[in-house]
């Protein structure tokens, strides 16, 4: 039956959904409560001190008085900070789609039953990616009971662009974790794949960001990282190629995964 896959793959995600957006969203809320103590002033002459490469490095452009606002403390202290972690959610249920089934032997028993390959995965990744949809809206709620308990002056609406960027990066995350888990059976390897992809990304995104004006620059185009940068969606709002550079990618990863997963046998 279409669509019960999908309904049991959200059933028994929702709780880690919510402890997810939970955690996530405490973290946001934390951060807007440290603003009433935070020194605007101080931290715009301590950010005039550090070297252009070094403001680079931590997201921040040539307009330092965008990133002493409100909203630019946020954004440097949450968004930027947080990015490893939030990748990880998308990696441990983008392991649930095959590989974690196919790594403990269970996944011949699931398709035994009258259920496509693909219809599964469709199924189970548009849950997931409900999930990562769940998750940020929490952030943004977490946030926005942040700003009713300190009474911060806090623009919702500009860093609301900030917050919703990351499910498409997220929803690309869990795409490549998928298509790397119907190539490799084991687990463990597929996992170790993805690890390593996403901290290279970072690693990259980083690099690329330190060597603006070098020939090093253009390095930091090869990760997705580079496509979702908090002082950017702050500065310039939603760079709306960037999403459909990263909505393109996942639908190739997908179709990718669906069609490697029809041609190749189950690990059991």
């Amino acid at each position: 039956m279409i669509g019960s896959v999908f309904i049991e793959t959200f059933k028994q995600t929702w709780k880690q959904m919510l402890y997810w957006g939970i955690g996530l969203a405490s973290f946001g809320l934390m951060i807007v409560l440290m603003i009433p103590v935070f020194d605007v002033q101080q931290f715009k002459e301590m950010l005039e001190t550090f070297p252009p490469m070094m403001l680079a490095m931590f997201g921040i452009g040539a307009d330092i008085e965008l990133f002493t606002t409100n909203e630019g403390f946020v954004a440097i202290g949450f968004f930027g900070k947080f990015a490893l972690i939030f990748a990880v959610y998308p990696v441990v249920m983008g392991m649930r789609i095959t590989a974690n089934d196919e790594d403990n032997g269970t996944m011949d028993i699931l398709l035994s039953l009258p259920i496509q390959r693909m219809h599964m995965i469709i199924e189970r990744f548009l849950a997931y990616s409900l999930s990562i949809v769940g998750v940020v809206i929490m952030i943004y709620i977490g946030m926005i009971i942040g700003v009713a308990m300190s009474g911060v002056d806090l623009n919702m609406n500009t860093l609301s662009a900030v917050i919703f960027n990351l499910i498409p990066v997220l929803i690309f995350v869990l795409a490549f974790t998928l298509f790397i888990g119907t190539l490799v059976r084991r687990r463990q390897i597929a996992l170790g794949i993805v690890t390593a992809f996403v901290i290279a990304s970072f690693m990259l995104q980083t690099i690329g960001a330190m060597a603006v004006g070098t020939i090093a620059e253009p390095i930091g185009a090869v990760s997705f990282f580079t496509y979702y940068n908090a002082g950017t969606i702050l500065a310039d709002g939603i760079v709306w190629t960037h999403i459909a550079g990263l909505v393109a990618l996942s639908t190739i990863l997908l179709s990718l995964s669906l069609y490697r997963y029809e041609q190749r046998d189950i690990g059991i």
